[in-house]
Order: structure tokens, then C-alpha cells, then sequence
């Protein structure tokens, strides 16, 4: 769990600097939830920070790198889709002066949001990517004859956009969404797991302080070579490191390359991290520094 104790030293890295908050936006995002646990949790009060709320996250991302005295706040990883690649691809672009600071985990309750009284009315629904297949199975199970799937940059994106739709198009997305742009919930809960998670990070210019339970992320590349990747590997066991994810994504460069992320428990200062990066450096002909923050639980 996340203590009082560490979001005052948050604060402190930031201090007056600390004025904006760019998120996935519109207004009525699960991003935007995300932003307001952690605002409490820093405990922030309203005349102190301006919510700005960006159209998408390839935007909140390059704001943080390149305007001075924000931080932004993106979803990371879903607990049933798995990493956000918009994310990922976007945050290794970036200079190094934007670093995941920290996380919270937000429960995803999706609802079918529409002017249609019922099913059979709806011939086409709009959400974000990972919103729409999260709830793939309700909506096989309630459309047996097809529907028209449309794709939005954020589920509160979709929600928006059919204010002013007729009543044969609904969204996916939260019931918060419905209330700002007020619009009907037809179905609530209707995401296809019920114990449905996603992390958001927080991204600012400055590592946050050891707290003695944290996760660190590094991107790399490697040679391509026999045995290359495990070379990266083999210091993390000699350490005892433990490795909670290993993610690829295409280079974009060329056919075959891939770019390598790694979350392991640890902080960059602890010595046996320290000791493993120096190991590791001579193998890799491309490495980022991603981040050191506190872990948290979806109780936090």
C-alpha cells in the first residue's frame, strides 16, 4: 500500500512546480478516476492543480515531455487485455526526463450507454479498443446478428460522441461518462469479467524516493544474436531480482527487431539493481530508463 508518508514526498519532488494534470480525457474517463484517487492521494486540494484533459494518450505523453511543470497520468496495463500499447510505444519516444513516478489501480465496471430502450435497437457501438473487447462476449451474446463496432480514442471519447446520435448507436464506457454528458445507462456492468483492473502511472520528471516495496521499468534492445535476450536475463537472477513482467513491441525500424520492457521488483538505487544494470549495459544496443515507483494493490 501506498503510505501518506511517500505522497508528501511526491509533493515535495513537484512542489509548486506541480500545477498541471494532463489525463486521457474527455471528462468522465476511467483515466480521469485514476487522476482523482491519486489527487487525494497526494493530498492536493482543488485551487492547487488544473485537471487537463488531453484527446489522447500519445498527447498527454508528449505534453509531459515537452511543456514544462505538468505530469500526466495514462493506463497502462489491464488485468484482462494486457498491456496498452499506445502507451508503451509512445512513452519509449520520449526524452529522459519522463519517468513512470507512480501507479494506482482503478476497477473497471463497463456500462451500455444509449438512447435505445432496448437491444434489438442498436445497430451500432462505439468505444475504446480495449473497452470493446473487454465486453466482446456481452456483446456477441446480445447482438446475434451483427453490429457495427466503432473505435474511439478513450471510452469517455465515446460516450461523448453519441450526445448527439440517434438512438441506434450506444457506447461503452463508464456510468460517470452517462452522468456528465447525460445520457441513458441501459445495462450496467456489462464488461465480461467482473474482477477487471487497470493500472494507470503517473509520469513526471523526477524518480520517486526508495520506500522499500517498489517496481522499476527499463526498455531495451539487443543484438541480434544467439542467446542475446537471456545474457539480459542471467544478471537478474544472479541477483535475485524477481521479473513481474516481460513485454516486446516491434522496433518499427525494421522486420524482426523488437524493443524489450522489463518491470522488476527493486528501486534503481538498491545496490543489487545498480549491479544488475551495470551488467547488463554491454549487451544491449539500446536502453531506457523508465522508472522507479512505489508498488500498489487494487485495495489501495
Amino acid at each position: 500500500m501506498v503510505s501518506f508518508k511517500l505522497a508528501r514526498t511526491l509533493i515535495s519532488i513537484s512542489g509548486e512546480n506541480m500545477k498541471q494534470i494532463h489525463f486521457l480525457g474527455p471528462e468522465g474517463s476511467y483515466c480521469e478516476i485514476a487522476v482523482n484517487k491519486l489527487v487525494q492521494l497526494l493530498g492536493y486540494s482543488p485551487n492547487e492543480i488544473e485537471l487537463v484533459p488531453g484527446s489522447s494518450i500519445k498527447k498527454v505523453i508528449e505534453n509531459v515531455d515537452n511543456l514544462d511543470k505538468i505530469i500526466g497520468v495514462v493506463p497502462l496495463e489491464n488485468s484482462i487485455e494486457g498491456i496498452v500499447r499506445e502507451t508503451l510505444d509512445n512513452l519509449v519516444k520520449t526524452s529522459s526526463k519522463v519517468m513512470m513516478n507512480m501507479e494506482v489501480i482503478v476497477k473497471i465496471s463497463h456500462c451500455l450507454i444509449t438512447k435505445a430502450s432496448r437491444y434489438d435497437e442498436i445497430d451500432t457501438i462505439v468505444s475504446h479498443t480495449q473497452g470493446l473487447a473487454q465486453c466482446n462476449d456481452f456483446i456477441n451474446r446480445n447482438f446475434p446478428d451483427g453490429v457495427e463496432l466503432k473505435t474511439a480514442t478513450s471510452t469517455s471519447e465515446a460516450v461523448r460522441s453519441i450526445m448527439d446520435k440517434p438512438g441506434n448507436w450506444a457506447a461503452i464506457g463508464t456510468k460517470i461518462a452517462a452522468t456528465h454528458y447525460s445520457l441513458p445507462v441501459l445495462k450496467e456492468g456489462i464488461n465480461d469479467q467482473p474482477e477487471n483492473y487497470t493500472k494507470f502511472v503517473l509520469l513526471d520528471n523526477k524518480v520517486a524516493d526508495p520506500t522499500g516495496n517498489d517496481l522499476s521499468t527499463i526498455a531495451f534492445s539487443v543484438r541480434n544474436k544467439p542467446g542475446a535476450l537471456v545474457d539480459i536475463l542471467i544478471p537478474f537472477t544472479q541477483n535475485n531480482i524477481n521479473l513481474c513482467r516481460i513485454e516486446s513491441r516491434p522496433s518499427k525500424k525494421n522486420l524482426g527487431d523488437y524493443l524489450f520492457f522489463i518491470d522488476f521488483d527493486g528501486h534503481i538505487e538498491d545496490e543489487k539493481v545498480k549491479d544488475t544494470i551495470g551488467k547488463i549495459a554491454p549487451n544491449v544496443d539500446f536502453y531506457r530508463f523508465m522508472g522507479s515507483y512505489p508498488k500498489c494493490s487494487k485495495n489501495d
